[in-house]
């Protein structure tokens, strides 16, 4: 009878001090938990809503540089420079929220020293319900961390060096890193220079929104979906990485001689003036660009080649004299034989040297269809409207009759092996063409001969 009274009383006894010690161990993981708690919440540096802050101070030694925000724009107090806002709202936006990765204790002379944290940058953020400062110190020695000290807090903390390294004052992370600041439609004026000498020059009517080349080029046809998506990609390019800001030589990255150069313009007066410079190396990836002569940045070379844009590059390429619908006959003189066509392109008729063709065959049609082209449609090979050719033993001539009674004439005349220079009606256009629509595959030489093989002639 005892021994089960005995082991009763030892099973409540085993039972008290397993709950004791079940209250001890849950009242020291509560005190824990608390204490992380506190913590946490200690290292919870800043919290407010990002949207609110309306003026941004940087400070380091004897550089101050305060923003304002109007609107939706953050602008410099001196407007020495314009901002880069998505720079600035992410300022905003990571400062909201920043909580600190750990901390090292309360504040001493000793470690402010230590952190570097006595000569530190500082940082000031106002929003409605007051200022939030911070002072960014040293790196830590594994580039993990950047030490910090706010205002209201009594403790050093270390916070993500990533993102804690865009806190510092630095005039190249402020600044507006878009290479063309105004928008499309205010552009005016674009411009490409080599060798100090205009190369290409667009002007845009404001009022109509129409881009032309200057008179010399006014018997071509200018593309204008071609300047505003040469523009377009233009305004969108943003720096790859901020440089020197102050260049005074030239030399040190080749803008004495540049790759490429552009100036553009905005209705308000305002300019941008861009110098391209390649690297001297093989790699040619990226390239260097000086920007209104002072900032130095690094874009993708690719990027740039507008600005070696030619007016050749902003043409309708292919120029046609007249369509096959709109006319009655042509003469054609070429390679030694002088050829006259009458047609009738509705009816599937023509008469080639005096005798008759039925055009109704397709293989037959298609040849004709392709002779007519080579003759009448004329892919330019480039532009040049410095010189001044003579209409002079002509390689090739076409005229061709118009159902309205007019007629329209093509020339080529050689300029060398490769190059024609093109008049219409007499004049020279300002453009050539080259070889390959004289001669060898898918040219007037090809198509005549097998047209004539096809007709019989």
């Amino acid at each position: 009878m005892k021994k089960p009274i005995i082991a009763l009383i030892v099973a409540f006894l085993a039972a008290g001090l397993s709950l004791g010690s079940f209250l001890v161990i849950r009242n020291n993981k509560n005190k824990e938990k608390e204490q992380e708690k506190k913590e946490l919440a200690d290292n919870v540096l800043f919290s407010f809503d990002p949207d609110s802050p309306d003026r941004i101070t940087f400070t380091s030694g004897d550089q101050s540089y305060t923003a304002e925000k109007n609107g939706d724009e953050w602008k410099l107090d001196t407007d020495e420079f314009s901002l880069d806002q998505v720079y600035y709202q992410l300022i905003c936006t990571y400062t909201s929220n920043l909580t600190a990765e750990t901390n090292f204790g309360e504040i001493t002379e000793d470690k402010l020293r230590m952190y570097g944290i006595n000569e530190a940058d500082k940082l000031e953020i106002t929003e409605p319900k007051g200022t939030h400062t911070i002072y960014v110190g040293n790196e830590s020695p594994t580039g993990e961390y950047v030490y910090v000290t706010v205002d209201g807090k009594n403790k050093i903390y270390a916070i993500d060096s990533t993102k804690g390294s865009v806190l510092r004052t630095d005039r190249l992370l402020m600044k507006n890193k878009d290479l063309i600041p105004y928008k499309l439609e205010n552009i005016s004026e674009f411009t490409t220079y080599r060798d100090g000498k205009v190369l290409c020059d667009l002007t845009c009517d404001t009022g109509s929104g129409t881009w032309s080349l200057p008179r010399e080029y006014s018997s071509l046809t200018l593309d204008p979906t071609r300047v505003t998506s040469t523009l377009n990609a233009a305004i969108r390019l943003e720096a790859e990485e901020m440089l020197d800001e102050k260049l005074e030589d030239l030399s040190k990255y080749g803008f004495d001689k540049p790759w490429g150069e552009a100036v553009i313009k905005d209705v308000n007066g305002n300019e941008r003036h861009i110098l391209v410079a390649l690297p001297e190396t093989d790699d040619t990836t990226y390239c260097f660009v000086l920007v209104d002569g002072q900032q130095v940045e690094r874009y993708y070379t690719a990027d740039l080649q507008f600005t070696r844009s030619e007016p050749y590059y902003y043409i309708v390429q292919e120029y046609t004299v007249a369509a096959l619908r709109d006319i009655s006959g042509f003469d054609l003189s070429f390679n030694g034989s002088d050829d006259t066509c009458e047609v009738d392109i509705s009816e599937k008729k023509c008469s080639y040297n005096g005798k008759d063709i039925n055009l109704e065959a397709m293989e037959l049609y298609s040849s004709f269809q392709n002779l007519y082209n080579s003759i009448s449609i004329v892919k330019l090979a480039g532009t040049d409207t410095s010189s001044k050719p003579e209409l002079k033993d002509p390689t090739l001539s076409a005229e061709f009759r118009l159902n309205d009674g007019g007629t329209a004439k093509l020339d080529f005349v050689e300029e060398s092996d490769t190059r024609y220079n093109v008049f219409i009606d007499g004049k020279y256009i300002g453009a050539y063409t080259d070889d390959t629509a004289i001669r060898g595959r898918s040219s007037i030489s090809e198509f005549c001969l097998k047209f004539k093989k096809l007709a019989g002639l």
